[in-house]
């Protein structure tokens, strides 16, 4: 065998090996470790590696894993709303400035999520659970001129 053959041989093979450690991490492995994809994050193992968290999981595990799932799929409003909620947890229930930006921007990238968070604010006005207040001073600190509209109507409707 010349040497043009043992290179395509084990190139080929090498590709081969990669493909399937592609192939078993993004859809057979438990867990991420983005060995093979690094610096770039597989979407469909950061979401199964995500999803698979069980709801006892640590919160900085459950952290972890929004992060990747964020960088994974930075265009994704789910991706967004789920690090706005990460950290609304972190910080005792309350959103910080970086919390309110990535909710912010989820709802810049979906029109459904936007609905949710009417109803979800509707619903919050109607059974007021001490959070009411603070919706209403948050409401007024948006700065997305569709999220304005929406949040002016919001403040209007509510009791």
């Amino acid at each position: 065998m010349t040497v043009k053959t043992w290179a395509i041989g084990v190139s080929s093979a090498l590709l081969a090996a990669y493909g399937a450690g592609l192939f078993y991490e993004g859809y057979v492995a438990d867990h991420y470790s983005g060995a093979l994809t690094f610096p770039f994050v597989d979407r469909a193992a950061a979401e199964r590696a995500y999803g698979a968290l069980p709801q006892t999981a640590p919160l900085a595990s459950r952290e972890a894993a929004a992060a990747r799932l964020l960088k994974a799929d930075p265009a994704s409003a789910r991706s967004w709303a789920l690090a706005s909620y990460m950290d609304w947890l972190e910080h005792g229930r309350h959103l910080t400035p970086a919390g309110v930006a990535a909710l912010d921007r989820s709802y810049t990238l979906s029109r459904d999520q936007r609905g949710m968070v009417m109803a979800e604010t509707n619903w919050l006005f109607q059974h007021d659970t001490g959070d009411a207040a603070d919706l209403k001073a948050r409401l007024k600190t948006i700065h997305n001129p569709v999220g304005q509209a929406i949040a002016r109507l919001e403040l209007v409707l509510a009791p």
